[in-house]
Order: structure tokens, then C-alpha cells, then sequence
């Protein structure tokens, strides 16, 4: 037993040791939401939970917040104490690794021959993947709990089940992904055992209700779950580019070898003619999450662990039955496979990070924010800004942020012209901003997403006074105000 947890623990360490060499191809926080997420977790260590989004001031956060996240930032207040840029990093990595062990460990319990190949895979299948193990983000334990859950529905431990769904609805809202796969596994095991299996509902649908009660923010929790299911996340489509479809060479790009993984699944499943209920539960995930990612790239997060369960779990029993010839040239051509994608996709991930990891470079003029700008005062900014300048500094308020949906529900008519700002399409004679948002001061970056505000900061320049600039930004005051 001792040297079944040690060599899990020995697995975690390389998990580790390969995602901190990613981690550290930067000194910043990977990605944009880190940042907020870091921010958040720091304010409740120090101020305790906030009823008030205040810091987003046109969204519908600012008057009615309620974390349904809770579990996730109170896990990450423990990093804080590392700094708060480094702690972040450390969080992701530690994350990653736990997420990959996790695998490794189901793999194992259920006699996958060769469990440490295919948790690499799960790693190196897609560049898209790598990159967002890198954010500090929920991902990693989402899929942790996920398939924990699955762990306990398979050993009938009912108790632990529900302990698990009460832990998820604490920790994120995608606990209701969780809930699909418990219906899945509750129809197959109908199918498969004649016999309906109550407990698995009950007890899971008991975690859920009493990790929803046990939310600080009860009752608010639950209409701010009902605005993120099916508000927010229908909509963010139109907003949000991670749960924009890939166009059709995109989506085959990212997901050359998860289509290899399902088709060898299902090459296997026609020629075999039987499947069991494991296999029909791991196939039909997969497909789930295929034509998921389909509508929304974010959903490749699920799609690439289970078409890995689901091709793994097939391909076992003919590498049981290999003679050692053709298991040693199996094993040869899977190294060599897996040496290269990993070695194609590292190289593509470090481009990654340099294309996207800029926020940083504000630093002087979030400093020059901070020193100079009274607290409370208004800050117009576009919003993929929003979690550096928020981690910089919660004594200002900004007009947009977290969620471009939640500026949408918060008033759709004056988010349209604001997005016409930013897209140089608004036809106005009167300063749109000024009159929409009365603040006091404006927050513009040298990048292509702000071009178009730049113009129309330039087209109603009497309006406003340059205080701050340097090559990534500027800050400027409203006159008159």
C-alpha cells in the first residue's frame, strides 16, 4: 500500500517538474483571468466575503454579487501568502499536476495497462490544452472531481458521492456537468443491469442542494446560478472568443489526435460487436463533449480527458492479448509518438504565451493609477483589462470587466454603443462616453484591441486631458468633471 501511494506521489512530482518548465517560460501570471482570480481570493482573506461587486461598476455584479465559485478562491488564499503573481503560478501548477495524478490514479484503479503514457497524452494532446493548464483556473480540478465522481458511482460509495457533488457545487459551476454524467452512468446501469440505481441521484442531487445552502452568499447564490447557466454562458458566445466555435480548420487542428482517439474508439466498438457499460459510458462522454466543443472550444478541456478514458479503456484489452514482439514495437512507436507531439506542442505553447502574456507590460501605468488617481474615481476601460488593473489595485472602480455578458444584462442598449466603440461603428456627434458613463478618467492601451477607442478618444479630444503615457498606455482625465 505504502509504495502504491509513493509511486502516486512520485507521479505527481513529474507532473509537477513538466508543468512548472511550462509555468516558468514567463515570470507572470499565465492568461488573463489569473489575475482577477489571484485578486479575489486576496480580498477575502483580508476583508472577508463581499456582498458588493463595486469594482465593476456597469455590470450586473456591482449591485448583486454572489460568488458561485467560493470553494475555488478560498482554496487559492492559502497561495496568496506566496506574493500574489507567484503564488498564482504555483496554484496552476499544483492544479495541473493533482489533475494529472487524479487521472494517472483512475487509470490504475481500473487495471489500464501502461496508465502513465496515456496521463502524458492527456497532457500533450493539444497545444490548446497545455496552454490553459497553464491559467490559473478551475479546469484542472474540475475535471479532478469529475472523475472522482465517476470513481464513487463505479465502487457504489454513496456517501462519498455525495460528499464530492457538495464539494463540486461549492467549487464551481460546472457542477452541473457532473450532474450529466451521473444521469448517463444512472441510464447505462439500467441498461446494462436491468435495475435502476436510486442512490446515485439521491445522494448526488443531496451533495448539490446542500453545497448550494452551505454558500455564504444563500440565497443570492442560486439567481446568480440561474443568470450564469442560462444567461450568461447561452449568450457569452456572442462576447467571449473561448466559447466561440473554432472555425472547421481550426477545430480539426486542435483536435487532429482526439479525433484519431474516438475513431479508434469506435473502429474497435463495430468490430467487436459487445461493449461494456464502462466503455458505452467513457464512448458516449466523448461524443458528448465532441459535439460540445463543437459549438464552444472551451468544452475541448473535457473532450480530450474522456476521449483518452474512452480510447484507453477499448485499446487494453488488445494490448493485453499482444505477443512481446509487437507489444515492444508498440511500446517503441508510442514514445516515439508521444516525444514528438509533446516536443511540437511545447515549442507552439511558448509562442502561445508570448502572443498573449502582455497585460503585464501596464505595470507603469496601473503604478501611476494607483499614486495619482483619488480612491473610488470611475476608470473607463475596455474590458480584457480589467483583472491586471483590478489586481494592481481594488481602491478604483472600472466601467467593464470579468464578463462582457455582464455588461450586456446589465443595460443591453448602452453595451451595444460601447461595443460600437470599441469596434469604431458608432456614428454619434455627442461623446458617448461621457454621457453613458460620467467617468473620471480613461484607461487606454497601445494594442489592437484598443484601436478603435484610441480614434474616438482622438475624435473627442476636448473632452479630454493626457495625464500619463508611455509605450503600452494612457491614462487620461475627463475635463470638467
Amino acid at each position: 500500500m505504502k509504495s502504491k501511494y509513493a509511486k502516486l506521489f512520485l507521479i505527481f512530482l513529474i507532473f509537477t517538474i513538466i508543468l512548472s518548465i511550462m509555468q516558468f517560460t514567463t515570470q507572470y501570471i499565465i492568461g488573463f483571468d489569473g489575475y482577477y482570480h489571484a485578486k479575489s481570493a486576496e480580498i477575502i482573506k483580508k476583508e472577508g466575503f463581499v456582498k458588493d461587486f463595486t469594482w465593476a461598476e456597469h455590470t450586473i455584479l456591482a449591485n448583486n454579487y454572489a460568488d458561485i465559485q467560493v470553494l475555488f478562491r478560498i482554496i487559492l488564499i492559502p497561495f496568496t501568502f506566496l506574493g500574489l503573481e507567484f503564488g498564482a503560478k504555483i496554484a496552476s501548477i499544483i492544479f495541473g499536476a493533482l489533475a494529472l495524478a487524479v487521472f494517472y490514479w483512475f487509470l490504475i484503479e481500473n487495471k489500464i495497462k501502461y496508465a502513465l503514457f496515456w496521463s502524458l497524452l492527456y497532457l500533450f494532446t493539444a497545444e490548446s490544452l497545455m496552454y490553459r493548464f497553464q491559467l490559473t483556473r478551475e479546469m484542472p480540478i474540475t475535471i479532478s472531481l469529475l472523475i472522482i465522481t465517476i470513481y464513487f458511482m463505479q465502487k457504489k460509495k454513496y456517501i462519498f458521492l455525495g460528499l464530492t457533488s457538495l464539494v463540486f457545487a461549492l467549487f464551481y459551476s460546472g457542477f452541473v456537468l457532473q450532474l450529466f454524467i451521473i444521469l448517463a452512468y444512472f441510464i447505462l446501469e439500467k441498461i446494462f443491469s436491468k435495475k435502476f440505481d436510486f442512490n446515485l441521484i439521491g445522494y448526488s442531487f443531496g451533495g448539490i442542494f446542500l453545497g448550494l445552502l452551505l454558500n455564504p452568499y444563500f440565497p443570492a447564490n442560486i439567481s446568480m446560478l440561474y443568470i450564469q447557466i442560462f444567461k450568461v454562458n447561452l449568450i457569452s458566445n456572442l462576447y467571449n472568443v473561448e466559447w466561440k466555435p473554432w472555425t472547421f480548420i481550426d477545430l480539426i487542428k486542435n483536435n487532429v489526435l482526439v479525433l484519431v482517439y474516438i475513431g479508434i474508439s469506435f473502429f474497435i466498438l463495430t468490430k467487436n460487436r459487445k461493449i461494456t457499460k464502462d466503455k458505452a459510458f467513457y464512448f458516449l462522454l466523448a461524443l458528448f463533449f465532441l459535439v460540445y466543443t463543437i459549438k464552444s472550444r472551451r468544452m475541448q478541456e473535457y473532450l480530450v480527458p474522456f476521449s483518452i478514458l474512452a480510447v484507453s479503456f477499448f485499446i487494453n484489452d488488445f494490448i493485453i492479448m499482444l505477443d512481446k514482439n509487437k507489444l515492444k514495437i508498440l511500446k517503441i512507436v508510442s514514445v516515439i509518438l508521444l516525444i514528438i507531439v509533446g516536443s511540437v506542442n511545447f515549442v507552439l505553447l511558448k509562442q502561445d504565451i508570448t502572443n498573449n502574456n502582455f497585460l503585464h507590460n501596464y505595470n507603469n501605468c496601473a503604478d501611476w493609477m494607483i499614486k495619482n488617481i483619488p480612491k473610488n474615481s470611475l476608470i473607463f476601460n475596455n474590458a480584457y483589462a480589467f483583472p491586471y488593473l483590478f489586481f494592481k489595485s481594488h481602491n478604483l472602480r472600472y466601467t467593464h470587466g470579468i464578463d462582457l455578458t455582464y455588461s450586456y444584462l446589465y443595460d443591453p442598449d448602452e453595451f451595444e454603443r460601447y461595443i460600437g466603440i470599441l469596434k469604431g461603428t458608432i456614428i454619434s456627434n455627442n461623446d458617448l462616453i461621457i454621457e453613458d458613463y460620467s467617468p473620471d478618467y480613461l484607461f487606454v492601451g497601445k494594442v489592437e484591441q484598443d484601436i478603435k477607442l484610441h480614434e474616438y478618444v482622438i475624435k473627442n479630444k476636448n473632452n479630454y486631458k493626457a495625464v500619463y503615457e508611455d509605450g503600452w498606455c494612457a491614462i487620461l482625465e475627463v475635463k470638467n468633471h
